[in-house]
């Protein structure tokens, strides 16, 4: 019996690296709606994992980078925004929030690779769009999954799903606020982390992990590793 009350299903599909990994492609097969930001709708079609064929696919943009001949030649509505103060990303953000009105569970895949600064600025976009969803859609979420794993928004105490020596890296956008780690192999206690590589490359010990502090992206790798963790992070032992 399907929940009438789960959020739906979204995508939101950036043109960085298309996923190949079982969970993003998952996501994607999966996703009741699909959001393709500009270009990388011609990566979807190219690709052998289409989107259930029920999927609502639409595509947001400036579409500098989309080839005329594709643009008029495409099965799916096409939203052009021409302005340049928020990357297609953020742009498609905006057009799934003003054309949905339940609660949304949004996936963003293919965020990552290709250009570096395309990679962390996307990345940090996740705390934008977290405020984004508590000021519109506070019974939504949004994570951004590569082929490598999970990048979540969080702020205040928030505890997470892990296996053992799934690896954990913490990013604090807010280094004025003590980030506090309970349940990973370096544990911090009320600890501000002024730099990103401060409160990176930990290790979950069990099946969950607890996280306190600011503005914090948690990422999570897919598998484990194979042996036991040697670092020199200084700030996560």
């Amino acid at each position: 019996m399907n929940d009438t009350n789960a959020p739906q299903r979204a995508v939101i599909l950036a043109d960085g690296d298309f996923p190949s990994h079982p969970i993003p492609c998952a996501a994607l097969a999966d996703a009741q709606i699909l959001v393709c930001c500009d270009d990388a709708v011609r990566h979807l079609l190219n690709d052998d994992h289409h989107p259930d064929k029920k999927t609502r696919i639409q595509v947001v943009g400036d579409l500098d980078s989309m080839p005329p001949q594709l643009r008029n030649n495409l099965p799916y509505p096409v939203h052009h925004e021409s302005e340049q103060d928020f990357n297609d990303l953020t742009k498609a953000m905006r057009w799934l929030l003003a054309n949905t009105y339940e609660p949304l569970h949004i996936t963003i895949l293919g965020a990552t690779g290709l250009r570096e600064d395309h990679t962390l600025g996307n990345i940090s976009l996740l705390m934008d769009y977290y405020d984004m969803l508590l000021q519109q859609r506070p019974d939504s979420s949004v994570i951004m999954v590569s082929d490598y794993g999970t990048f979540t928004p969080a702020r205040g105490e928030r505890t997470f799903s892990a296996f053992p020596r799934q690896q954990v890296s913490i990013f604090s956008l807010s280094p004025d606020i003590p980030v506090t780690l309970h349940g990973l192999l370096y544990p911090l206690h009320q600890q501000r982390i002024t730099r990103w590589w401060q409160a990176t490359l930990n290790s979950a010990l069990a099946d969950t992990f607890t996280v306190k502090g600011g503005d914090l992206i948690v990422y999570q790798t897919h598998k484990a590793k194979d042996t036991e963790i040697i670092s020199d992070n200084i700030t996560s032992r």
